[in-house]
Order: C-alpha cells, then structure tokens, then sequence
C-alpha cells in the first residue's frame, strides 16, 4: 500500500506536458536570439559587392551632340558594412551616377574622347555617402564621339483614329499646341527628319468636342535626338450633322463660238452633310456645275459632271448622276 506522502507528490501528465512545452519555448527563443546576434554580428563587418547603377551625362558642350551610344549603366564596386549594402541592395534601382563629360581626354580622331571613370573615381565617391568606399568602375572607359549640333523646327503629324457616335463628325481639322516641334542633334541625321508624329491613339463614340495629350512617337531616329517638348495638345471639335440635298443646272464651259451642247440631264442632284448649325445658310447660290467641252472623248457620248463651286461647310459630296449625255448643235 502506497502511502498518502507519496500519493501526493506524484507528478501528472498534465503538469510533464507544460514543462515540456516550456522547455521547447525556451529553447526556440534561445535559438532565435542566437541567430538575431550572428545577423547583427554579420552585418557590422566590411563586404566588398558589385552593384549596377545607371548613369546620368553632364555638361556636354552646347554646340555639339554625342554621335554614339554611352552606357546606361555602370557596375560600381563599393565596400562597406553589411548594413549598407544591404541598403543600397534594396535602393539602388533609385540612384543615379553622373559622369561629367569635362573629364573627357582627346583622342587623335577629331571630335573624338575617353572617360577613364576610375581615373575620376573621387568624384564618384563623393556621390555616394562617407560609409562607401569606391573600389572601382567598370566599363572602364567611356568614349565619346562628337557631332555639329543643328536644330530646325518640324511638324507633328497626328495619328489618331476617331469612330464617330451616329450623326457626328468632325466640324473642322485638328487643332495642334503646337504644331511644330524643335528637334537638335547630329547634322546627318537632323537633315533626314522633315516631320515627328503622335502616338498611335484610338477614340470611341465621339460625340462631343475633345482635347487630349499626344506623346510624340519615339523612333529609332528620335531616340537620337533632342526634342522641345516630347508632348503636344491636340483638340478636336466636333458638331452634329445631317444629310441634304439640293439640284443644280448644268452650265457649259469651253463651248466654241457658234456651238451649242445640251445635257440629258439639264440638272443635278447633290448630296452633302452639312452642320446643323449652318443647314439653313447653304444656298444654291454657293453651288456651280459645269461639263467641259475639251474635255471631250472620240466615241464617247458622255461628259463627267464637275462641281467646281460648293460652300466649305460642307462634306461627303454625292453628285447623280456623275456622268451626263449630250447633243451638239451648230
């Protein structure tokens, strides 16, 4: 028989279990807090790592313009604690070297130069914070070759695309700010570029007047050149039309003296659309048709109609019929 003394100082699973919990805590935490310091301790000592960083051109001179391309990027070797690399790591996307073209150096071709970038390498360090040390650059050198700079002003060309709601339409051209864009770089290739043009963009169901920003269109060649501006404002007005229609007789031009030529047909029909506003100004005043007796044609019996007066306002011209008999009488 067990005594009470003993009954009563018997351990329960229960109890085993939270020691055992407690334990594998303990340990865990022991564990992390281990690993926190060998970070730390980690990160305070000095690395040496490679990082790319694009660069930025300065001070070129102003009446010349580079002929080749430079490097958009440059590898950097920095030294510094774990702490700031790891910062740079995360941030370097953000920075930006700049190389200044007045260390560049002759070579014997004309209008021909070198960057030695590790040559200069004091004033790329001292882009970057006291905690960095630059160790080196690459590429190495940096050639730069010069070209005449020229500028001449070109006209931008739109490149839009417009579906019309039903019954709309343009109610005059595109209106340009501005129309015409400064372009400057190398004499060669500034004398191929007689105009830029926008973006393509593509407008629906237009039924009312509009104005939007237009990015000029990068081409190969523009990629080479300087630009003004690189985004012009385009406005479009647009107005509501209708369908009209209105006859005319038929006159004749070129008749010799002592001749007459009659149309079959003497008349007509024109269609036109025409802006709600001005439907009631359009009169047949404004209108002329003629056929043109030089004009012709050995075994033809019929003379194309022309319509060589007709108001501005108008648009979308149908002429029935197109072509008319005639009879000569003398």
């Amino acid at each position: 028989m067990k005594s009470p003394l003993f009954k009563n100082i018997s351990t329960t699973p229960e109890k085993e279990g939270v020691r055992i919990n407690r334990r594998v805590i303990t340990f865990i935490f022991c564990l992390l807090a281990s690993a926190f310091f060998w970070v730390m301790m980690s990160l305070s000592k000095e690395y040496s790592v490679e990082i790319n960083f694009p660069v930025n051109y300065i001070n070129f001179p102003i009446d010349k313009v580079i002929a080749n391309q430079l490097p958009k990027t440059m590898d950097i070797e920095i030294k510094s604690t774990g702490f700031n690399l790891l910062i740079y790591k995360v941030k370097q996307k953000y920075d930006t070297v700049f190389i200044d073209a007045k260390d560049s150096k002759h070579l014997p071709a004309k209008n021909n130069f070198y960057i030695l970038p590790n040559a200069r390498i004091d004033k790329i360090a001292a882009q970057f914070n006291n905690d960095i040390k630059i160790m080196k650059v690459y590429p190495d050198t940096i050639f730069l070759n010069y070209n005449k700079k020229k500028s001449k002003n070109v006209p931008i060309k739109t490149n839009i695309k417009i579906i019309f709601d039903h019954l709309y339409q343009q109610s005059d051209s595109i209106k340009l700010s501005p129309a015409f864009v400064t372009i400057s770089g190398a004499t060669e290739l500034i004398d191929k570029i007689n105009f830029v043009e926008t973006a393509p963009v593509k407008l629906k169901k237009v039924s009312d007047s509009v104005s939007i920003q237009l990015h000029v269109l990068k081409t190969p060649d523009l990629k080479l050149v300087e630009l003004s501006q690189s985004t012009v404002k385009a406005t479009i007005n647009v107005t509501k039309f209708t369908e009209a229609s209105i006859e005319l007789p038929i006159e004749v031009e070129n008749l010799p003296t002592g001749l007459g030529l009659k149309t079959f047909p003497d008349k007509i029909s024109v269609k036109y659309n025409v802006a709600f506003k001005n439907y009631e100004s359009i009169t047949p005043l404004q209108f002329r048709a003629i056929v043109d007796y030089s004009k012709i044609e050995s075994g033809s019996n019929k003379l194309k109609v022309l319509l060589v007066k007709y108001p501005s306002e108008i648009r979308a011209i149908k002429i029935n019929p197109e072509k008319v008999e005639y009879i000569i009488r003398k």
